[in-house]
């Protein structure tokens, strides 16, 4: 069979299908996308849009000009790999980015599975949950607008995958029989518990340091809790001198509002916090894999917070490797840890009771131990990639048969 994957990023949650289908002597794979990527056994063609949305563009459809042409980008590289005798039997399309917008009008006959994330809405969703107030009618507008390409999509494929049931609840009800829960998983083998014997790196060496608390994330900023870690360990630090703080991740917004003038939020928080104690707290930046995978094996407690939106990997790779949990009170975060045998949850808004929680955390080695080993029994049991591919081969294989996923 031949398999097509399409995706802004690579290989984003593809990567562990497309490459197990690639060494198949019965199938050929090429895959789509707009970044870097290097591979002997998949045919990777890299794109990219014409020209970036107008600036006179109507700010509802800011996004959605820039997703139309995205998908004309992906239209065309398609028209190319059908010159080049490529027709796929099964497409797989990440639905962010309108990537996938014009599949259909290239290969019609080919089985479409679209991975979904997220649906949009302005009000009881991520949008307003740190402010209620947040969302004015204009910006609720907007947000609805989103969705538009979205639902081009839902209407196309021919069955939809989300990775957790939460996210397939901000679905309309009309497209639900549409989208099945199945997450991509990550790798259990490598990201376990270990013994780290050298605990320096991100230029700094954590040998000395009796109680690490962990935080890793994408960007810093409010979707994943960072102005309230922040303010939480500035009191946390004042009360627990043996205490260090780890932070991983970029100095970005890539889900929250950007601001303005070249600002960042962790330079915010650093201004709001005139006496943090920055000789313990650790701005690591983002760490190479194995780091990264090292950081989590001797943290002591790990905080993982996020408002109710996509969970991130960073949560599954933290239990896999038997870390500590300090997580949000969150239906993504509850739903991917399992209930309260693997975790302490808090409502992060409340920053002294985050605080709080943090500290019992510190203190509570028994606890720890339990907490440790539930995490990483429901990591290996729910999220392994080397047990879901296998669910996600059947899909693949049956949708290119023709029959209904």
């Amino acid at each position: 069979m031949n398999f097509l994957f399409v995706h802004r990023d690579y290989p984003g949650q593809f990567g562990a299908l497309a490459d197990h289908l690639s060494h198949s002597t019965h199938h050929r794979v090429a895959f789509i996308t707009f970044a870097d990527g290097a591979s002997d056994s998949i045919a990777i063609r890299r794109i990219q849009a014409k020209r970036s949305a107008g600036g006179g563009t109507h700010h509802y459809l800011a996004g959605f000009e820039a997703g139309v042409l995205n998908g004309q980008a992906v239209y065309e590289a398609c028209h190319r790999l059908r010159g080049e005798g490529f027709a796929p039997d099964v497409i797989f399309v990440h639905c962010g980015w309108g990537v996938g917008l014009y599949l259909r009008e290239v290969f019609p006959d080919a089985a479409l599975i679209g991975h979904f994330e997220w649906y949009y809405h302005p009000h009881n969703s991520d949008a307003d949950y740190l402010d209620p107030n947040a969302v004015s009618p204009d910006n609720a507008c907007r947000i609805r607008t989103l969705n538009a390409p979205l639902l081009m999509l839902l209407e196309d494929v021919d069955c939809g995958l989300v990775p957790t049931a939460f996210q397939r609840s901000t679905f309309p009800a009309s497209y639900q029989h549409k989208l099945r829960v199945l997450h991509d998983g990550i790798d259990t083998d490598y990201f376990m518990p270990g013994r780290v014997v050298d605990r320096a790196f991100g230029g700094k060496d954590f040998a000395k340091v009796n109680r690490l608390l962990t935080y890793a994330t994408r960007g810093m900023e409010p979707y994943r809790g960072f102005p309230q870690f922040m303010q939480a360990i500035d009191g946390l630090l004042q009360v627990e001198p043996d205490v260090h703080v780890a932070i991983a991740g970029n100095d970005a917004a890539y889900y929250s509002k950007q601001l303005s003038g070249g600002d960042t939020y962790k330079a915010r928080a650093l201004r709001a916090l005139p006496n943090l104690d920055l000789s313990r707290v650790h701005f690591l930046g983002t760490l190479a894999r194995d780091d990264y995978r090292r950081l989590l094996q001797i943290s002591d407690v790990h905080a993982y917070l996020t408002i109710p939106f996509v969970p991130s990997w960073s949560l599954v790779e933290a239990m896999a490797c038997g870390c500590h949990i300090v997580a949000s009170n969150t239906k993504p975060a509850l739903e991917i840890l399992g209930g309260h045998e693997t975790a302490r949850y808090v409502d992060h808004r409340d920053i002294l009771a985050l605080e709080k929680v943090l500290r019992a955390a510190l203190h509570d080695t028994d606890a720890a131990q339990r907490l440790r080993a539930h995490a990483r029994k429901r990591a290996e049991e729910a999220f392994s990639q080397k047990s879901l591919l296998l669910q996600w081969e059947e899909i693949a294989i049956v949708a290119g048969r023709k029959e209904v996923p």
